[in-house]
């Protein structure tokens, strides 16, 4: 298994153990002080909890080599993780979301206050705080989308966090109504940060536009031989970058010579753009518009 790989691991085993901790302490204060904001922010840590999980079992697979039936890698199981973690947000929105209407119009029972809950949740701010900063460094270093995905699912989960203590003080100044309140501003919250997941997962596996084609342009036809570079494409993943592209070269030089210009702008590109892992180069003798014009 690649180092990359390895060290995503040890991040998300990291994540695992502490929203593990954070979610059972969140469910049995919430259950205690009979408050709807805390549970839910309990249940937002379990399903970040999951996500760990699955993003483990992700990374496992997208590190295999690749084979005949996946000839260019498993890369993209990682994405898949983080479509799936999205739609355990948006299947958490809908639970959450039922149980705070339900209190509205049902307003059976009143959330305690406690200077004990308080604290506790004001630990888990630093503590989410902290490993979201931790995750969102080591995704930026490593560049992977689902440790950057995890790091917005901890930022939200800092959210449902704030929100639950609001819901705690509304309820000790005699307003419990605020508690369904902040739960409903919790399911938008966890819905933004799953939408804006599953648009950036789609984008990828949906081959969108990954470098800007002026950009690879400019570094193409930088090297000495190169006429034209046109008919630029690129996609995959920020650390899987596939660039095609068509490269118009003097009619008069020798297949040596070609082979030798397409090696440079292959290696300049890796160079320039350092995600990029594969380069395919179509090359197109120089007087081939005339000669198209002509037909």
């Amino acid at each position: 298994m690649e180092e990359r790989y390895r060290s995503i691991q040890r991040v998300l085993l990291a994540a695992l153990a502490v929203n593990l901790v954070l979610a059972t302490g969140k469910l049995f204060l919430g259950w205690m002080l009979g408050s709807l904001s805390v549970m839910s922010d309990g249940v937002h840590s379990v399903l970040d909890g999951a996500g760990s999980v699955i993003g483990l079992v992700a990374i496992h697979v997208a590190a295999m080599p690749p084979d005949p039936r996946h000839p260019y890698g498993h890369r993209k199981f990682e994405v898949l993780a983080t479509l799936i973690l999205a739609g355990l947000l948006l299947l958490s929105c809908w639970e959450i979301l039922g149980s705070a209407v339900t209190r509205i119009a049902r307003p059976s029972t009143v959330p305690d206050f406690s200077w004990g809950g308080v604290v506790f949740l004001l630990a888990t701010l630093g503590i989410n705080f902290a490993l979201s900063q931790y995750e969102a460094k080591r995704g930026r270093e490593l560049e992977s989308p689902l440790l950057a995905a995890d790091a917005a699912h901890t930022r939200s989960d800092m959210a449902t966090t704030l929100l639950a203590l609001l819901g705690l003080f509304t309820a000790r100044i005699g307003w419990p109504m605020l508690d369904a309140v902040a739960a409903i501003l919790i399911v938008l919250i966890i819905g933004r940060a799953a939408y804006r997941i599953i648009m950036e997962s789609v984008d990828t596996v949906a081959d969108a536009r990954r470098l800007d084609p002026a950009a690879i342009r400019r570094v193409a036809e930088a090297v000495q031989g190169v006429e034209n570079a046109h008919d630029i494409r690129s996609h995959g993943m920020s650390n899987d970058i596939h660039i095609d592209l068509h490269l118009r070269v003097d009619k008069a030089m020798s297949a040596r010579q070609v082979f030798d210009i397409e090696k440079q702008v292959v290696a300049d590109l890796k160079t320039r753009f350092p995600g990029v892992t594969e380069v395919a180069i179509r090359h197109e003798p120089s007087d081939i518009r005339q000669d198209e014009d002509k037909d």
